[in-house]
């Protein structure tokens, strides 16, 4: 998403594989990292529909130098042209996800590799904010919003 990517390989995010409360469940810290490592695997195979599976029928995409993206449908609208132009390479490095009821937050780091039209590429990193609501017995993306650390070009 960058010429507008973004976002998450937590497969590089730490090292969490599954962290259990005592009763035995899974915490929705760790489910969330799951949802993310997935993210960054489909995203970085090309699989459009389970980056978008992620996020709620509502949910708002605010990626940087664009207006916000209301709604699954027109987040997977958007998408399509990222993708589509192979940003790839896509890393997250989480740095906290912090919950209070049915609502979490996941802050961290990202790092991907943009193709430029010179035919060159060009790493791009920087950070995001995603906001996460429970619904049913699954976390959806709710708000998700991210921004390179890089000097903007004109």
């Amino acid at each position: 998403m960058r010429s507008n990517v973004r976002k998450r390989s937590r497969s590089t995010r730490g090292k969490v594989g599954r962290t259990v409360r005592k009763s035995g469940t899974v915490t929705a810290a760790a489910t969330i990292r799951q949802i993310g490592n997935d993210w960054a695997r489909h995203w970085n195979a090309g699989k459009l529909d389970g980056v978008v599976a992620a996020y709620a029928e509502d949910a708002v995409y605010l990626p940087p130098h664009h207006e916000a993206v209301h709604g699954r449908d027109a987040i997977r609208e958007y998408l399509k042209a990222p993708l589509g132009h192979g940003v790839s390479d896509l890393a997250f490095e989480v740095t906290y996800i912090k919950q209070q009821g049915p609502i979490a937050w996941d802050v961290g780091t990202y790092r991907m590799t943009i193709p430029q039209n010179d035919g060159t590429k060009k790493e791009d990193h920087g950070k995001y904010l995603s906001v996460w609501r429970r619904v049913g017995k699954n976390w959806l993306l709710a708000a998700d919003a991210w921004s390179s650390d890089l000097p903007s070009s004109a």
